[in-house]
């Protein structure tokens, strides 16, 4: 991934337009913002909190409350699942795979992802031709004997970057209202909103993308969502914080800033700060700082007041290393190199190869997807990586390495690990019986070092690696051996 950096005058709102929708003044976590010329209610912007902090205020976010790190038992719940009857009254036919037929399974592709990336950041990257990396795993798993003898059979929705969230579920709605899936596998960072048409609809999500949801929306959604090759946003920053405090970063003598992804209104990054984050850095006694962004005014914003208060180290509740690396190019602007721990979803082998290397020189963090984290270079093909590369090749389209299409293995990670969950199935291929077969199911590590569903969570990536910056390759690198993510 080569190119020139992102000029710091080039509007957030189009950078960002492939994470989901851009909205001006969105609130942050204490509903205090700045626009770049002061303080203003309703707005992105900054909060001061944490133990020790001068001034110090209350956080204000309002979430969902303490929830466990895990989903808890096997007793189903379905409360807010969001099924109703449709509008105009009658009942809702709700799709079922039932009989001998094909399992009709639609798949969410991104179209238009690479030219706003390479205009917002001048960074050209490479999100693959869905349609080829569908057919070609799929045409895998029927020529191998389908799911229990029965073909998959896929449908598209196929959503453009530019039409952000309301364009999701726009194509979740056709999915599941024309094309009658029974199934949706997405490679897209997750949003609230995704997983909810999908619950609407009584279809349930396997994801395997850079963006897992947070802990309430695995608990709230049972039935209905999956991530099995990741880890929760709780539990990746949770690693995230621990490797920094293991490395010196995270200590009461150095403030952290957090910095919310407000670009979307998605609710779960603000839950993520109230139910791990800010424990987390009261209990051991770390001052600490947040703030919201959702526009290059607000990342601006962000640095400078950091850099004011004497902000020492930085992270990010923000999917997608966007933000990442907008932030490292006002910060380097600012003459500010703080330290920086990152987890998966911040993609920290992208943002090596587009941040400024005086600011990568300063990354560290933890992670458990070789593909978001590292250059392929600093970890070798698994022999399931490279059946996977070779089955989308048989489909027409050519990858050297992992990271030439960052959607590829992960298409074939969600899929494989469908059709390994969906054989486990007895009967017909209902929600509640997907659900109930999940532990059961035998799922194959692709995108990922380790996969544990015995324990019946729906994030079950079970092992990481600690991460940081390598003068002698200049880049990202892993830094410890596999080390398990419970415990």
């Amino acid at each position: 991934m080569k190119g020139p950096r992102a000029a710091l005058g080039v509007a957030l709102a189009l950078a960002l337009s492939a994470c989901g929708t851009t909205v001006h003044g969105a609130p942050d976590a204490a509903g205090v913002s700045v626009d770049g010329s002061g303080l203003s209610a309703g707005a992105s912007g900054p909060t001061t909190a944490g133990t020790g902090s001068v001034g110090q205020v209350g956080s204000g976010v309002t979430g969902a409350g303490a929830l466990p790190d895990t989903p808890g038992s096997r007793a189903v719940t379905t409360r807010n699942s969001g099924l109703a009857t449709p509008a105009g009254g009658g009942t809702e036919t709700l799709p079922v795979s039932r009989g001998n037929g094909p399992i009709r399974v639609g798949f969410e592709t991104i179209q238009g992802g690479n030219a706003f990336i390479a205009q917002g950041l001048g960074t050209p990257v490479n999100f693959g031709d869905g349609h080829e990396e569908v057919t070609g795993v799929v045409n895998d798993i029927n020529k191998h004997g389908g799911v229990n003898g029965r073909k998959i059979q896929p449908f598209f929705g196929d959503w453009n970057a530019s039409s952000g969230d309301s364009g999701r579920e726009a194509d979740c709605t056709k999915m599941t209202e024309d094309d009658k899936v029974s199934f949706i596998i997405t490679v897209v960072n997750i949003s609230a909103a995704y997983v909810a048409c999908g619950a609407r609809h009584n279809v349930p999500i396997i994801n395997a993308s850079l963006g897992a949801g947070d802990n309430y929306l695995y608990k709230e959604y049972p039935l209905y969502f999956y991530s099995p090759s990741l880890l929760s946003l709780n539990t990746e920053e949770a690693l995230v914080l621990k490797s920094g405090r293991v490395s010196g970063r995270v200590t009461p003598a150095k403030k952290v800033g957090v910095v919310i992804d407000q670009t979307s209104g998605d609710p779960q990054y603000n839950r993520v700060l109230s139910t791990t984050v800010e424990p987390t850095l009261k209990a051991w006694g770390i001052p600490y700082e947040t703030y919201g962004v959702a526009t290059q005014a607000d990342v601006n914003g962000a640095v400078l007041h950091f850099r004011t208060d004497g902000v020492k180290t930085v992270m990010f509740i923000a999917p997608s290393g966007i933000i990442e690396i907008l932030f490292m190019e006002a910060a380097e602007n600012q003459g500010y190199r703080p330290d920086y721990i990152l987890g998966d979803s911040a993609a920290s082998w992208f943002v090596g190869q587009a941040a400024p290397q005086a600011q990568v020189q300063h990354i560290t963090g933890a992670g458990s997807l070789p593909m978001s984290n590292v250059p392929a270079s600093q970890y070798p093909t698994t022999p399931q990586e490279k059946h996977c590369l070779d089955v989308i090749r048989a489909a027409g389209e050519t990858n050297q390495n992992r990271q030439s299409s960052i959607t590829a293995t992960v298409y074939c990670q969600a899929t494989y690990e469908f059709a390994a969950i969906a054989s486990q199935v007895s009967g017909a291929l209902t929600p509640a019986n997907f659900y109930a077969a999940y532990p059961r199911a035998t799922l194959t590590p692709i995108s990922t070092f380790a996969i544990n569903v015995t324990n019946a969570q729906h994030t079950a990536a079970s092992q990481y690696r600690t991460l940081g910056y390598t003068p002698r390759c200049q880049c990202i690198s892993y830094t410890s051996g596999l080390q398990p993510v419970a415990g």
